[in-house]
């Protein structure tokens, strides 16, 4: 008895930008915490649908670096960190930089992850990082 020989593999492709450095203010109420800054970073994963995806060169990247910046230079009057990361997901899902058209590529946004760094303060806050990510799960079929 012969075994069948297995059917083409199906594999994720995609590329990851960052980490891009951010500062944010958030006033947490559902957990009744006072305006705080914090300093981390946000991580962009795209899934790549077609023969390249996106284009990380310096230029892209810097006009990703600025949406996000866009978001978070304004104090987030009643979030959680999780609703921050909801919020950058949302900020970027479709987004197209005019910089970005000129190379190409069939991409679609799949994950951002937002790593809040710690520092020991008043609200009882620890010295680690925590990572909070907001990803379309791996299931979804993506359209090029």
């Amino acid at each position: 008895m012969t075994t069948p020989a297995p059917g083409p593999e199906r594999l994720d492709r995609t590329v990851t930008v960052g980490p891009i450095a951010i500062f944010f203010t958030n006033v947490n109420r559902a957990m009744n915490l006072r305006a705080h800054s914090h300093t981390g970073a946000v991580t962009v994963v795209y899934d790549t649908v077609g023969r390249h995806g996106y284009p990380s060169f310096a230029d892209t990247n810097a006009a990703l670096e600025r949406r996000i910046h866009e978001l978070t230079r304004a104090v987030f009057k009643d979030a959680t960190n999780e609703d921050i990361a909801d919020r950058l997901f949302a900020h970027l899902d479709g987004y197209v930089d005019p910089a970005w058209e000129r190379w190409g590529g069939a991409y679609r946004l799949r994950a951002v992850h937002l790593d809040v760094i710690g520092v020991r303060d008043q609200i009882g806050h620890d010295t680690g990082t925590t990572r909070y990510t907001v990803a379309r799960p791996h299931h979804t079929e993506m359209q090029p």
